[in-house]
C-alpha cells in the first residue's frame, strides 16, 4: 500500500455577521441570479424568514418564488416532488433558507435539474449507480437558520430512503454550494431542543474530524482527481475542529437554556461553520456511518441520533488516539491536570456525556425504541456506508458495530 502524500483544503465562500442576509440580493447578482427558487420547510416559512429573504432579493430587482416542501430528514420522494414543481419554471439559481433538511434538498434538486437523471443515479453503489456529477451546477446560496449541520459547506447531501429503512448521500464538490450567509440572528427563534440537537451535530463534526484517518493514512490516488472529498485529517482541519470545541464548550448550554442570548447564538453559528469546514474537508468517522440506519429506521433527527452514538465511538477511538481525546477534553473544560494521558482522554468521553444531561439529550439509543434484536440489521447496513468507514481511524467489523450499538443503548 503506498499512503498519500498531498493533501487538498477547499472551501465555500462564506459571509458571516448579525444581518449579513440584508446582503443576499448583491450576493445573487454577483453569482448571476435573475430567477431564483427559494427552497425551504413550513416551519421556517411560517416563522417569516424565507419571506425575508426573499424581499432582500427582491429588493436588487431579482425575480423568487418560494417553495416550502421540504421534509424532516427529507426522502427521495419528497425532493421529486420540488423537481416536478420546479421543472418548467426556467430558475437560474437557488437559495436555500434553512437546516440541513433545506439545503440537502436544493441540492439535490439543483443538480437533476442542471443535469437530468434520477437521485439515485448519483448515489454510490450498492444503492444507486454512483454516475458522477458531469459539470457545476447552477449558482446556489445556503442560508443556514440552525447551528450544527454544516450542510452549507458540505460537498453532501443526505436522503432518506424510507422503503429500505435506510439513508444515503450524493458526495461531490459540485454539490457545495457557492455561498454560504451564517446570519446568527436567523438562528435567535430556534426552540431549545432544535439547538440541542443541531448544536449535538456540530460537536459530532468537530470531534470526528479531529480524530479522523489522517491524509498520510489513506491511499495514494492513481490520479489527483480520484482523492476523495473527504482526504483525511491535516494539521489545517485541525485547527478548525479544535477552535469549534472550545466554542462549543463555551457557549452551547447558554444558547440552548437562553436562545436570545446573542452572544451564544454568534459562538455556536461561527463554532458550526468551523466544525463544517472541517468535516467537510477531513471527514467523519463511525458515528455519522451508524447514525444512517438508525435514522432511516427510527425517523429520528439526524441531530439527536449523532448525539446518542457519540460517547460509545469516541470510547472505541480513545485508544488509537489518546492526545487528541485528551485535548477534547481540555478544550470542553474538564481538568486534566497531573491525569495520565489515557485518564485525560476518558474525560473526553464523560465531558461529552455531561453536556448531554445538561441539554437534555435522549439517553441512548433505547429512548428511541431501539430493541437488541435491532443492532444485527444496523450493523449490516452501517457496513454499507463505506465512504464514511473511510474514515474511521480504527477498523469496524460487524460484530463491533453491533457491540458499538449496544453500548449507545443507555449512558445513565
Amino acid at each position: 500500500m503506498t499512503w498519500d502524500t498531498v493533501w487538498e483544503f477547499k472551501l465555500t465562500q462564506y459571509k458571516f455577521g448579525l444581518e449579513a442576509v440584508r446582503e443576499i440580493g448583491y450576493d445573487m447578482k454577483g453569482c448571476g441570479g435573475s430567477r431564483v427558487l427559494l427552497v425551504t420547510d413550513k416551519g421556517v416559512a411560517k416563522a417569516g424568514l424565507s419571506d425575508k429573504v426573499a424581499s432582500h432579493l427582491k429588493e436588487q430587482g431579482i425575480d423568487v418564488e418560494v417553495w416550502d416542501g421540504v421534509e424532516p430528514e427529507p426522502s427521495e420522494k419528497s425532493i421529486e416532488v420540488g423537481i416536478e414543481w420546479a421543472k418548467d419554471k426556467n430558475f437560474d439559481s437557488f437559495v436555500s433558507v434553512g437546516g440541513g433538511s433545506s439545503i440537502d434538498s436544493t441540492k439535490a434538486i439543483n443538480l437533476i435539474l442542471s443535469h437530468g437523471g434520477k437521485i439515485l443515479d448519483y448515489v454510490a453503489p450498492p444503492t444507486g449507480k454512483g454516475k458522477p456529477v458531469p459539470a457545476p451546477l447552477k449558482p446556489h446560496i445556503a442560508v443556514p437558520t440552525t447551528a450544527g449541520t454544516g450542510s452549507e459547506t458540505s460537498p453532501v447531501c443526505v436522503i432518506s430512503l424510507p422503503e429500505k429503512m435506510i439513508k444515503v448521500g450524493i458526495s461531490h464538490a459540485y454539490c457545495r454550494p457557492d455561498l454560504a450567509i451564517v446570519d446568527p440572528l436567523l438562528h435567535v427563534g430556534m426552540p431549545p431542543k432544535v439547538t440541542a440537537d443541531s448544536g449535538m451535530d456540530a460537536l459530532s463534526h468537530a470531534i470526528e474530524s479531529y480524530v479522523t484517518r489522517r491524509f498520510d493514512r489513506k491511499p495514494k490516488p492513481k490520479i489527483p482527481l480520484e482523492r476523495p472529498v473527504y482526504g483525511g485529517g491535516t494539521p489545517v482541519t485541525d485547527i478548525f475542529a479544535e477552535k469549534a470545541i472550545e466554542l462549543i464548550g463555551k457557549y452551547f448550554r447558554r444558547a440552548v437554556y437562553n436562545g436570545h442570548d446573542i452572544e451564544a447564538r454568534s459562538g455556536m453559528a461561527l463554532a458550526a461553520t468551523l466544525a463544517g469546514i472541517a468535516f467537510t474537508n477531513a471527514g467523519l468517522t463511525a458515528v455519522h456511518a451508524m447514525a444512517y440506519p438508525v435514522g432511516g429506521q427510527f425517523h429520528t433527527s439526524h441531530g439527536e441520533t449523532n448525539a446518542v452514538l457519540l460517547p460509545a465511538v469516541m470510547e472505541f477511538l480513545l485508544p488509537v488516539a489518546p492526545e487528541k481525546f485528551a485535548r477534547i477534553a481540555e478544550l470542553m473544560g474538564e481538568g486534566v491536570e497531573g491525569l495520565s494521558l489515557h485518564e485525560a482522554a476518558k474525560r473526553s468521553v464523560e465531558a461529552v456525556i455531561g453536556l448531554m444531561k445538561d441539554i437534555n439529550s435522549p439517553n441512548g439509543l433505547s429512548a428511541f425504541g431501539v430493541k437488541e434484536g435491532d443492532l444485527p440489521r444496523m450493523a449490516e447496513d452501517t457496513l454499507k456506508i463505506k465512504r464514511l468507514l473511510a474514515g474511521n481511524p480504527r477498523p469496524v467489523t460487524k460484530e463491533d458495530l453491533e457491540n458499538l450499538f449496544r453500548r449507545a443503548l443507555k449512558y445513565w
